[in-house]
């Protein structure tokens, strides 16, 4: 009789175990079938045209653009094989900024966080229990990091051209015109 439930009991054991396996199998596969799904993820701003001239000269940035085109539809699992080569890309746009009105302080803090980002990508490799959702969230995070770098691009050359337009010097000559002939006025005025 005890041999009977001993038997009984470890049958169970088993049965159990065998079907935990079976169950993590299936996840494994459900989690590696999503991190092969191509997944659209919401488009960077562009710099613009004003900017795009101003900029034409710095290659690297531009390769990092576009580069970064193909990250808009891309499966987790295709991402971080490329997460490497897009940090080398990065760092290597960090290093060549020459262009004189771009180095301000604000750009420079965006390509540093933009950088930061994509090296949080590049650790994602290395985590084998990595999620899709996870890798998916990291890539909005380096487009919106992205965008926002384009963002200030686009401002600085915005402010740039508005500087232009409108001669702060003259303004200020035309103010103290203005009082003048205010002063004119009043005096005619009184006459």
């Amino acid at each position: 009789m005890l041999k009977l439930i001993l038997f009984i009991v470890v049958v169970s054991i088993s049965f159990f175990a065998c079907s935990k396996e079976v169950k993590t199998k299936e996840e494994q596969k459900k989690t590696i079938s999503k991190m092969s799904l191509i997944i659209d993820h919401k488009k960077s701003v562009e710099v613009s045209t004003l900017a795009k001239k101003e900029i034409e000269s710095w290659n690297e940035y531009n390769d990092l653009k576009d580069f970064l085109s193909r990250f808009h539809k891309i499966s987790p699992t295709e991402a971080l094989n490329v997460a490497i080569e897009l940090k080398d890309l990065t760092k290597t746009m960090r290093d060549s900024l020459k262009i004189k009105d771009l180095k301000v302080n604000a750009l420079k803090a965006r390509i540093n966080v933009f950088q930061n980002e994509v090296l949080r990508l590049v650790d994602m490799t290395l985590i084998p229990a990595i999620k899709d959702y996870e890798v998916n969230n990291q890539i909005d995070k380096v487009l919106l990091v992205f965008s926002s770098l384009n963002e200030k691009i686009n401002t600085i050359y915005s402010k740039k051209e508005f500087d232009k337009e409108v001669d702060l010097e003259n303004f200020f000559e035309l103010e103290k015109d203005d009082e003048t002939s205010k002063n004119k006025f009043k005096n005619l005025k009184q006459q």
